[in-house]
């Protein structure tokens, strides 16, 4: 069964800054972006 990759992201106010996160951890998606951006991954 696949799992929709969109579901991993999560909002919440009290979390990052309100900003989109990957769920159940702090990681902000825009962190990620930026790093594959950059080829660190």
């Amino acid at each position: 069964m696949k799992t929709d990759p969109l579901q991993r992201i999560t909002i919440e106010p009290g979390k990052c800054g309100g900003r989109p996160c990957i769920r159940g951890m702090r990681i902000r998606v825009q962190d990620i972006l930026d790093m594959l951006a950059a080829e660190y991954v």
